[in-house]
């Protein structure tokens, strides 16, 4: 139906899906580069889903400034929106109930970087932005990529008004289709349109991109507990040595602290569930001593790409450009990402000033993007950390029985001869799977592993059952649209992964999204619901399902968590 009805029709010279840190850096450096150069400044319009700039923009940001200097040499007398620079930081490597403190690793050196929200930084890039003459429309998702023969020419925006029968309502608005010389997609990770032009211009990396789910919290504590400057790197518990990831804690103003907990994807554990880890994790009493006393206040969940260079995308094609997490603009060695976005912008915006100039945004001008992204120090990061990542499937070829020794072969790999050999390690390219294609089947699960499906007793004080997660993010959806998780083929879930795999959507969801409940028309089977009204956009499950049949796509605009205050 959506397919057929009359659409507007709006055209722009550049523009970017999604206002993020990578879209709105690389307007801005555009607009500042027009003026230097005296070109005439091209009509560009930013559109983002979110009902507001900032709304769904989240991370455990410590920043380093290294590419903000760059795209504003003064940005704190322009009212950088900083909480505090990085003073103190520890890393401590925790079992269940003790902590053991570790020197500073390289990678994990935060000394002189800058503790930020990421909502605010975003708010004020789009506020330098607007004084540059840039138009940002929130409330606005785009549907999928508009393609006229080999090349991109603009997206289509979501429809609203729909009702979940795929119907329109009486409040009925076509989205209209906007066309563009180029289009540059930072949607973030696992991005509707970027899926799909990734796929028609054949632009995937050597490797599959991996991605990791970060749960994050902010809490209110006590003010003897707060420690400004502070940032606090953990990892192991409550993690099995099967399972990449770890955790951060800083500090921001007004007695607030940032948590946060990541779980690799490639986890061999079905049970494996991110949330529970996370509510694990501040139990243990390093965190629960901080924590005491005080309140959680907000709640969130994300997905970061952290397959490093290997994995990322070709950058470039006809008529349009990645930036940001949707081009793999994230060091999971570092845990940063928030830099190379801004890095990323700045770059493409470089590309579209040649491209405006030759009035040519072929993949033949725009490859300068590449060019300049080899040339640049963005390029020698993620070369030093390009095995980073992958180098933990050593960890999956070490037999059970050695324990937390089956992490020596990561670790000697990962840092210890990636330090030596600039990032190489023992191979070059260290070829990987999908994320999901890790997971095992119940069956060949013993019994520890087994025991993961208990989940930690919530007490509402430290720990949070999921739905009252969802409050705290402030997740919100017209709940008559049509589902925006689509599911290829249900019976799947009530008949084959049931039985194989135990429904791990029900573990891997941070938002109790789905959920098997019995059938009354099959005794002795369960059927699938879908509560997308609880979706926080993480696109976990778009990554981790075992069979690969979720896909995640924008719902009607201005639906989705609120992380203004993250």
């Amino acid at each position: 139906m959506s397919d057929a009805v009359e659409r507007e029709r709006l055209d722009v010279d550049i523009l970017f899906v999604g206002a993020g840190a990578a879209t709105l850096s690389a307007a801005i450096r555009l607009a500042d580069l027009c003026q230097e150069r005296g070109v005439e400044m091209p009509a560009i319009m930013i559109i983002e889903k979110a009902p507001e700039i900032g709304g769904h923009q989240l991370s455990g940001a410590v920043m380093d400034p290294i590419a903000l200097r760059e795209l504003m040499p003064d940005f704190m007398a322009q009212g950088f929106p900083l909480q505090y620079e990085v003073e103190t930081e520890r890393v401590y490597m925790l079992t269940e109930k003790s902590s053991i403190r570790l020197p500073v690793p390289p990678m994990m050196a935060n000394h002189g970087n800058l503790v930020v929200s990421l909502s605010d930084l975003v708010k004020w890039l789009a506020e330098k932005a607007e004084e540059r003459g840039i138009d940002i429309y929130p409330n606005f998702a785009a549907r999928r990529p508009l393609f006229e023969g080999d090349r991109v020419v603009g997206v289509q925006v979501q429809d609203a008004g729909i009702d979940k029968d795929g119907e329109p309502k009486a409040v009925f608005e076509p989205g209209p289709e906007i066309y563009a010389q180029c289009v540059v997609f930072g949607e973030g990770t696992r991005g509707s349109c970027t899926k799909q032009v990734c796929d028609e211009f054949k632009l995937h990396g050597i490797n599959p991109q991996a991605y990791e789910t970060g749960i994050k919290e902010i809490w209110r504590v006590k003010p003897e507990n707060h420690v400004p400057g502070r940032v606090i790197h953990t990892m192991g518990f409550p993690h099995d040595p099967a399972t990449f990831g770890g955790s951060w804690l800083y500090d921001m103003k007004d007695n607030l602290v940032s948590v946060g907990f990541v779980t690799g994807l490639n986890y061999p554990n079905p049970y494996t569930d991110p949330h529970d880890n996370m509510q694990r994790f501040k139990l243990h009493p390093l965190i629960k001593g901080i924590l005491e006393g005080g309140e959680c206040i907000r709640y969130g969940a994300k997905t970061l790409p952290a397959g490093g260079l290997h994995s990322m995308p070709q950058l470039y094609m006809n008529g349009g450009l990645l930036v940001g997490d949707s081009a793999g603009f994230c060091n999971g060695g570092r845990l940063k990402g928030v830099h190379m976005a801004i890095k990323s912008g700045m770059m493409a915006a470089e590309a579209l000033l040649e491209g405006i100039v030759a009035n040519d945004f072929s993949a033949k001008t725009l490859k300068v993007y590449h060019e300049k992204f080899e040339a640049s120090w963005a390029y020698k990061e993620h070369r030093q950390y390009r095995n980073f990542h992958s180098s933990f499937d050593f960890v999956h070829k070490m037999p059970k029985w050695l324990g937390m020794a089956r992490l020596l072969p990561f670790m000697l790999n990962a840092v210890a001869l990636a330090m030596i050999t600039g990032g190489r390690g023992l191979v070059s390219v260290i070829k990987t799977e999908p994320d999901h294609k890790h997971m095992k089947k119940l069956s060949e699960l013993d019994s520890s592993e087994l025991a993961k499906r208990e989940k930690v007793a919530y007490d509402n004080k430290y720990t949070f059952d999921k739905v009252t997660a969802v409050a705290l993010a402030g997740s919100s959806h017209e709940v008559d649209q049509p589902h925006h998780l689509h599911v290829a083929d249900t019976d799947i879930c009530s008949t084959k992964c049931a039985e194989e795999y135990g429904n791990p959507c029900e573990n891997f969801c941070p938002a109790a999204v789905y959920e098997m409940i019995e059938d009354d028309t099959n005794p002795g089977r369960k059927r699938l619901v879908i509560h997308h009204e609880n979706c926080v956009h993480c696109k976990t499950c778009d990554v981790a399902d075992p069979y690969a049949v979720i896909t995640w796509v924008t719902p009607e605009a201005g639906g989705g968590p609120d992380y203004t205050q993250m």
